[in-house]
């Protein structure tokens, strides 16, 4: 009895050991972020301003009218605009406490980026510990995991560094593989429901993870295809698609609206990874990133600015050699589940690393031509057309590695094990401190932002009007120059937790065609069409931003106001002025 206390306690002291050193490299990965997180964004201010307005909103509507949750406020009058990117419902639940105890959006989104490296740690360190009997492997293994060069890569975006619900769904499947206990293939349904909801990437990618593993598991397993373990699964399953259906009916209903709502062929060609980019490594990566520069050369040759950093793929080299080390150890030696697992988690590694290759096969910076598995996908399998970057599915690569590094740690444990706890020791954090410098970035660059109680004045005004207000911010510069758009249209979706006013500007993955004839009407902007279109659209407001105009065109707005009745000045701020449309 008292040899189970102390070894109940110490079990409990290593947990807690565990979780600290997880809370400790989350903080540190992601430096300065935790002190800087109240009024900084990472790298830059489009995306993480997108994400923290996404999450304000929905905590704002859920309390006021939760069935208009998807009719967020910008795109005005456009319908469902929440759809226009991915909604990140089950982050937004997780960012509540802190947006209410804050009232600070970015603040929440900060803190909530730092928690979700954590919880990454933390669930693929508890499918290795299951898989391996290993708690030395486990922590390896979620450190692999949480802080692969894709996710350190994808820091700026909050729904991909989301991903701590996959290992958590393959743990549940494996144990109700195991021990065909119910609830263990409910809690593998609900982490899939969860996993969607944060992003509908993760959630296909996980689909079709769970689809492979349930076509492994039947040619290496077959015996655990009972009827009533078959028919507990997909009762499982049904029940998570239906909670993810209301959720998936807006896009849905977008798609019918307009058939574009779509990435075309050639879009996703352009973000299509070369076989080359698995030699890639992210260019804030401390030690890789400039040893396999002369690689990202040749990846820099395609694509809009934004597709190189996409497809920069290298795994890391300590996690790649361990995770063979884990497949040779497997195939070797694995016993009893082990046997199912040398077969899954390195065809895992192998059908993700050709899906990360797309629709056309690019090798070393040539356009074979060859077709690819993706194509089959993406022409037959719903919600293919609505993804744009398959080296995405590189996430699925990095949990793969790093189960396999967790059997490559404990077969190295294994093989010095009557040498010394000493040694044992000393082995175990020098694989630590290799993979530290294998996967370690230097420190964030931020980027300052203002907090509530420095927004511009107009905004304070706006939210003292009554109702919707609808209103369009001056200039739109999508046509004229799509880099400052990106940069204005994401700060003032931004602004807009302020006033909730519903505003024709807007930022997101896909945009309406509203936004370009805005654009437009911008560009013949003082005009009568310009100001009828405002007006058809029903817009009440409008604020012209005058430190974003040149003078020449500040005047002619000035000299349109005085000839018009229909346009007219009605406040100031600084160059910040408002004018008011009758109704269109």
């Amino acid at each position: 009895m008292t040899r189970m206390r102390r070894g109940s306690r110490a079990h409990v002291a290593f947990t807690a050991a565990v979780i600290v050193l997880f809370i400790v490299l989350s903080i540190f990965f992601t430096r300065p972020l935790a002190t800087k997180a109240s009024d900084s964004t990472v790298r830059h201010i489009s995306d993480p301003q997108f994400q923290a307005w996404e999450l304000a909103w929905q905590v704002h509507e859920l309390g006021i009218n939760p069935t208009n949750l998807f009719n967020a406020n910008i795109f005005f009058p456009n319908r469902y605009t929440l759809a226009y990117s991915d909604h990140q419902f089950a982050n937004a639940l997780l960012a509540a406490p802190i947006l209410l105890a804050t009232g600070n959006p970015m603040q929440s989104a900060n803190y909530l980026l730092i928690f979700q490296f954590f919880l990454c740690s933390l669930g693929a360190y508890l499918l290795v510990v299951h898989l391996t009997r290993n708690r030395a492997a486990g922590v390896i293994a979620g450190i692999a995991y949480s802080y692969a060069p894709y996710k350190l890569m994808h820091i700026v975006h909050l729904d991909l560094v989301s991903a701590a619900f996959i290992p958590l769904t393959l743990l549940f499947l494996h144990r109700y593989s195991e021990e065909r206990r119910w609830y263990d293939a409910a809690l593998a349904g609900l982490f899939f429901v969860l996993q969607t909801l944060t992003t509908w990437y993760y959630g296909i990618i996980l689909a079709v993870s769970v689809a492979l593993f349930l076509v492994i598991r039947l040619i290496v397993k077959r015996s655990t295809f009972t009827l009533k373990w078959m028919l507990t699964l997909a009762i499982v399953f049904v029940v998570a698609l239906l909670l993810v259906l209301p959720f998936a009916l807006p896009y849905l209903k977008l798609q019918k609206i307009n058939p574009g709502f779509k990435r075309g062929p050639a879009e996703v060609d352009t973000f299509t990874a070369d076989v080359q980019d698995f030699l890639v490594a992210p260019k804030d990566n401390w030690f890789w990133g400039r040893i396999t520069s002369g690689f990202r050369a040749n990846t820099l040759r395609r694509g809009e600015p934004a597709a190189p950093d996409e497809r920069s793929i290298f795994p890391g080299l300590i996690v790649l050699l361990l995770g063979i080390t884990g497949t040779v150890f497997l195939f070797v030696k694995g016993k009893g589940e082990e046997r199912f697992d040398r077969w899954f988690y390195p065809v895992l590694v192998v059908f993700m690393g050709i899906m990360c290759l797309g629709n056309t096969l690019y090798f070393f910076g040539h356009r074979t031509g060859i077709p690819m598995p993706y194509r089959i996908f993406y022409y037959l399998v719903p919600g293919f057309k609505a993804l744009r970057v398959p080296p995405r599915f590189d996430i699925m690569i990095a949990l793969g590695l790093a189960v396999l590094a967790g059997f490559g740690v404990k077969w190295i444990m294994q093989a010095i094990s009557g040498k010394g706890a000493a040694l044992t020791l000393i082995v175990v954090v020098a694989i630590f401190a290799l993979l530290m410098v294998d996967l370690a970035s230097g420190s964030l660059p931020m980027e300052k932002i203002p907090q509530k109680s420095q927004f511009p004045p107009v905004y304070t005004w706006l939210e003292a009007q009554s109702g919707k207000a609808p209103t369009v911010e001056l200039p739109i510069l999508l046509l004229q120059n799509s880099r400052k758009w990106i940069k204005q249209d994401s700060q003032r979706t931004y602004y807009s937790v302020l006033h909730w006013k519903y505003i024709l500007n807007g930022y997101s993955g896909f945009l309406p065609q509203s936004i370009y004839e805005g654009a437009a009407a911008w560009d013949n902007f003082p005009s009568q069409k310009g100001v009828d279109f405002f007006k058809k659209e029903g817009i009440r407001f409008v604020i012209v931003h005058g430190s974003e105009i040149d003078a020449a065109t500040m005047l002619k707005i000035e000299q349109w106001d005085a000839r018009h009745t229909d346009f007219n000045l009605i406040r100031r701020f600084g160059s910040d002025r408002v004018y008011a449309l009758p109704p269109g």
